[in-house]
């Protein structure tokens, strides 16, 4: 580890994003980490205590563990005391259908976030929102760039809040020293995501069994590592003063530059797990 190493954290730290970041930031030497999320206590999984590096960077300091609700403005500020840099990837689930539980996560609670960050005097707020924000559930998305507006009905209540967080933090930019940029991934895929064992779950069901529509939808999977680099490539790029002017306040999609067909993307996951 480098004897320069940051302070940063990472909120959300646990879940699936949040442990590919974390593990990336270790690697890289030249961070420690704060990982905060709701459960009391970190458990590793035996990846992480015998082949991770988040087992080590516990023990010899150069990651901790903070319970944290992202809800309680007081336990951001705890959190963040200290900090140099934020990654905000906590979210309710998507699957969810509660609008109050997402509106409370993803637009309270990442106002809280950017609160906490201004007391603590943050440098940087790199938030992860979702390629949702700009769809409508109707017209399709192709070639899309971060010109396209936020729509006026949005298709759930995640995509609705996550596109109202990600204003507050967009807006927050250049407020007291805070710099702050927004990445939009598309669907996200890799090592310990729930999409592949659902679609294992629904196989088994047979709810693969039809295709309804014409089966001609496309749509942009994106490797779970991918976007948690460009997190990285976000926090790298406001260091430098031309780099703030240019990333500062803005939002970026983040894909595999591989749109496929979604039908042949499940089909091809499902026969090399010896489903039909």
């Amino acid at each position: 580890m480098s004897p320069a190493a940051r302070w940063c954290a990472v909120t959300g730290g646990r879940g699936f994003l949040g442990r590919h970041l974390v593990a990336m930031l270790l690697r890289s030497g030249e961070w420690r980490v704060r990982i905060v999320d709701l459960a009391p206590a970190v458990v590793l999984g035996p990846d992480e205590e015998m082949e991770g590096a988040l087992g080590a960077a516990l023990r010899d300091g150069r990651a901790l563990y903070v319970p944290g609700d992202v809800r309680d403005v007081s336990q951001m500020t705890k959190a963040f005391d200290g900090v140099d840099v934020v990654f905000h990837t906590a979210s309710a689930d998507p699957i969810m259908g509660n609008f109050e539980l997402h509106y409370s996560v993803n637009v309270e609670g990442t106002k809280n976030v950017i609160n906490a960050c201004i007391t603590c005097k943050v440098s940087k707020l790199i938030h992860t929102s979702s390629s949702g924000v700009v769809f409508d559930g109707v017209h399709g998305l192709f070639n899309a760039n971060e010109s396209m507006p936020y729509p006026d009905k949005f298709v759930d209540a995640y995509t609705e809040t996550k596109a109202q967080g990600e204003k507050l933090v967009l807006g927050a930019n250049g407020t007291k020293g805070l710099l702050t940029c927004s990445i939009r991934p598309s669907n996200i895929f890799g090592p310990g995501g729930k999409n592949i064992p659902m679609l294992v779950s629904n196989a088994r069901i047979g709810m693969f069994t039809f295709i309804l529509g014409h089966g001609k939808n496309y749509d942009d999977f994106v490797y779970v590592d991918n976007v948690a680099f460009s997190h990285i490539c976000a926090e790298k790029a406001l260091c430098s003063k031309e780099g703030a002017k240019i990333t500062g306040g803005q939002a970026y999609f983040i894909t595999n530059m591989e749109p496929v067909n979604f039908w042949d993307f499940v089909s091809s996951i499902l026969e090399d797990l010896g489903y039909e």
